[in-house]
């Protein structure tokens, strides 16, 4: 999106696998002709930068994609940097991307981006309830008021509201899956002058109803928040406030708490929650900077992320963690315990506990050692003027849907069970989370834990009580959280423990799954409780062995790169199983996460991808 200093347009690559991996980069409608190839190897960032004028720029519809491919799972952080006016975020991939999202900002110079990823898209902008007007092609849409567009693969709107302006609230639905962005060109917010703002917005179907708030890491400042809701009546508890009631979707509440003062934030309906600091840290230190915050119910249990360079202007970088108190010693960052540093309560918790650690400039890799136990990763910076901030990753669970009985395959982010908990069995021979059930819903060991050690500590594991809160459908809880537990007539089904792989975390096959009678899952209408399941053939039956001569790619894709949009998506590739050709389809289908035809699974991965088909899935057909 549009930064008001014309910045340097960057993406940084970093991957947390442990072999080289291929990058390959094209422009296909801005410049056809640019190409560029590189590798990164574990640890190791690489940085892309791009004109600025693929960015977008006032209100238009424009060709601004980026296409990105490699051979193995990368994570992307896009930065859109300026002499002091910076930021930076996350970019998801396209498999968690979704049709449904709502757009967050601030007050002032507020714009947001939509980036289309397949051609014959259908997107609905319906400007908020409070929502600054948009014109576009000679027209002007006020608030309530919505008007379509069809967009083209790797096609951009970007939509900006002028210097005073707030888009909070905006509904966006596509008909098929897009990715949303959205900030300010430049925003004042408290001391100081005004700093670009950027966050991808995330779908509501992986809409959350528990938060914590977080400080701005070496900044004494106060920090400013915004919810906003999607289903009407939703009830907010700030810790130690009086309930608010937002009447409709879209509507939005703002606060603010002190420099290091964290507190619980709940709600009744799903919800987002937005954080946005302020500037003067002190001295010449600081600006505003934005971060879209991930429910506890998409904590992951690792993260690899990547600092922000600016040899000029130098950050003080830091990551701030929230985990409960009981798990602090198996954590490890960078493969060193952290359990020295200064950990600080939460308001409206009993278990949970904040740090902020600094860490030095470039690539960092923050696990925990049991795959089931979730925590937040976010990472700041703060400079002359400047500050950037991102969450390191997250879960990006579709939680707000039903859920239909299904096989597990370790660490494939599904509900296997339906109990409202993702991944939460370690392959132990143990009912880890007391259900009665054993080994029923597995989670995957980080692969660079994996590799320098083969087997978990038998200790007594941890059930995570930290994710449980008992959620009525007329009344808002009290702040105090252990798991969730929804009403018997909810059909979201919100998940507890970790997704072992975030997108700034990357995903990989670490254990070998002997299930021979794989089920799928449905995703059904949030208006019907029906659940639908479809057993597939053997591996016998499939007579799959192990890959050989293996080409498998791996599709990202970053558009209207002031920011703009950077998705994974395992889209085509070949391989040889018994030396019979295998082709993996591209349903292009808006569910992507959990559909190849003919039918229905969960694929975020290649490796991932390569487990599935060995088991034998049918996502394959001969050539």
């Amino acid at each position: 999106m549009e930064n008001i200093g014309h910045g340097v347009l960057e993406v940084f690559i970093t991957t947390d696998h442990l072999g080289e991996v291929m990058v390959n980069i094209t422009t296909p409608k801005f410049n056809p002709g640019y190409f560029q190839t590189l590798t990164v190897k574990n640890k190791e960032v690489k940085k892309v930068s791009f004109d600025h004028k693929i960015g977008g720029v006032g209100t238009e519809l424009s060709n601004k994609g980026i296409y990105v491919q490699s051979d193995n799972e990368v994570a992307i952080y896009a930065v859109n940097k300026a002499s002091v006016t910076t930021d930076a975020c996350i970019v998801f991939p396209v498999d968690t991307l979704g049709d449904e999202y709502y757009v967050i900002t601030w007050n002032e110079r507020s714009q947001f981006m939509i980036i289309s990823t397949e051609d014959n898209t259908e997107v609905t902008i319906t400007v908020g309830r409070t929502g600054t007007s948009i014109i576009f092609n000679s027209q002007a849409y006020n608030s309530g008021m919505s008007f379509t567009m069809n967009m083209t693969q790797f096609q951009t709107f970007h939509a900006f509201g002028g210097k005073t302006s707030d888009y909070s609230g905006t509904y966006i639905t596509s008909s098929k899956v897009i990715a949303v962005f959205s900030g300010s060109q430049c925003n004042e917010i408290g001391l100081g002058a005004c700093d670009h703002l950027i966050s991808q917005m995330t779908p509501v179907e992986t809409f959350g109803n528990n938060f914590v708030t977080i400080n701005m890491a070496s900044c004494n400042r106060p920090v400013n928040f915004k919810i906003v809701v999607s289903e009407n009546d939703t009830l907010v508890n700030i810790s130690g406030r009086s309930i608010v009631s937002l009447l409709k979707p879209g509507d939005s509440y703002s606060f603010s708490t002190t420099s290091l003062t964290s507190t619980v934030v709940l709600t009744d309906k799903p919800a987002a929650l937005a954080f946005f600091s302020e500037g003067g840290c002190g001295g010449d230190s600081g600006d505003p900077a934005m971060i879209l915050l991930p429910p506890i119910q998409q904590f992951a249990a690792d993260y690899t992320f990547s600092t922000v360079e600016f040899p000029s202007d130098p950050f003080t970088s830091s990551l701030t963690i929230v985990i409960a108190e009981s798990e602090i010693s198996g954590l490890l960052l960078d493969r060193k315990n952290i359990t020295s540093e200064q950990w600080r309560p939460i308001i409206g918790s009993n278990t949970l506990r904040i740090t902020n650690i600094l860490v030095t400039e470039g690539s960092h890799t923050v696990y925990h050692i049991n795959p089931t136990v979730t925590f937040l990763a976010v990472s700041t910076g703060v400079g002359r003027y400047n500050s950037y901030g991102y969450s390191a990753g997250q879960r990006l669970a579709p939680i707000n849907n039903n859920c239909s009985i299904s096989v597990t395959v370790a660490g494939d982010i599904i509900d296997n069970d339906c109990d409202g908990l993702i991944d939460e069995e370690l392959k132990d021979g143990k009912d880890n989370d007391g259900d009665g059930k054993i080994d029923e819903d597995l989670a995957m060991y980080f692969e660079e834990f994996e590799s320098t050690t083969k087997e978990l500590s038998t200790k007594e594991l941890p059930t995570t009580e930290f994710l449980q809160t008992e959620l009525s459908t007329t009344e808002l809880p009290t702040t105090e959280l252990s798991t969730i537990s929804m009403s018997a007539s909810s059909t979201r089904h919100f998940p507890k423990t970790t997704f072992i792989k975030t997108f700034a975390s990357t995903t990989t096959s670490r254990e070998t799954v002997t299930t021979t009678k794989l089920t799928t899952i449905s995703r059904q209408p949030t208006t019907t409780s029906i659940q639908s399941t479809t057993t597939l053939p053997t591996t016998s039956d499939m007579q799959m062995q192990n890959f050989s001569e293996e080409v498998l790619s791996t599709d990202l894709v970053i558009a209207g790169v002031v920011i703009s949009m950077f998705a994974y998506e395992s889209r085509e590739g070949s391989f040889k199983i018994q030396n019979s050709k295998f082709k993996i389809h591209n349903s292009k289908h808006k569910e992507f996460r959990f559909r190849f035809p003919p039918f229905l699974c969960h694929v975020v991965s290649v490796s991932r991808l390569k487990m599935y088909l060995s088991e034998g899935w049918l996502l394959v057909k001969m050539l």
